[in-house]
């Protein structure tokens, strides 16, 4: 059975974005999805460990699940990669360096992240950018798809593919699912 985890970006909900047209498009294609509201996520200071628990307490992630993660939801993402094994991970608008100049991201860094365990649990993995991302340029997601031996897509005009830069659907990912 096909599973997809939709983890949302931070200062968003399940509700935002391209993430409910993401979902519909899913479940077309018999996909079980699961959106969750992540736990701090909308709060000054989001607690992976909290989210962690939330996803495992899911019980969704097995070795045909697919996990999309988009900005501050790419990190939730790999770390959950450096310890679970899954299908497929899909990186909109992500990163995987050390972000000390952001407070808020603290609680994601206890440690660097771990390339070698994520590409021995995870079999295929896409980094998407935009040329216009005012957070994450183009070129940061392209190193990390390399870190990560993984495939770089880069769409023109998404900027960091939210609502205000007029992405509320995202048919690029269709192909990748």
């Amino acid at each position: 059975m096909k599973k997809a985890l939709i983890l949302h970006a931070w200062y968003n909900n399940p509700t935002s974005h391209w993430y409910p047209w993401l979902k519909d498009e899913l479940e077309k294609k018999k996909y079980t999805v699961c959106v969750p509201e992540l736990p701090t996520m909308n709060t000054d200071l989001p607690d992976m460990k909290k989210q962690l628990r939330s996803i495992e307490n899911l019980h969704i992630i097995d070795p045909d699940t697919t996990l999309i993660g988009h900005s501050l939801g790419c990190l939730l993402a790999l770390r959950v990669a450096e310890k679970i094994a899954y299908k497929k991970m899909i990186l909109v608008a992500g990163w995987d360096f050390d972000d000390g100049t952001t407070p808020g991201h603290k609680l994601f860094w206890p440690n660097k992240i771990d390339h070698a365990a994520i590409k021995t649990h995870v079999k295929k993995i896409y980094c998407i950018s935009s040329d216009n991302d005012p957070y994450t340029p183009a070129t940061q997601v392209e190193d990390m798809s390399k870190r990560l031996k993984g495939v770089f897509i880069l769409i023109k005009g998404a900027g960091h593919f939210v609502e205000k830069d007029g992405i509320t659907c995202f048919p690029e990912l269709l192909p990748l699912l």
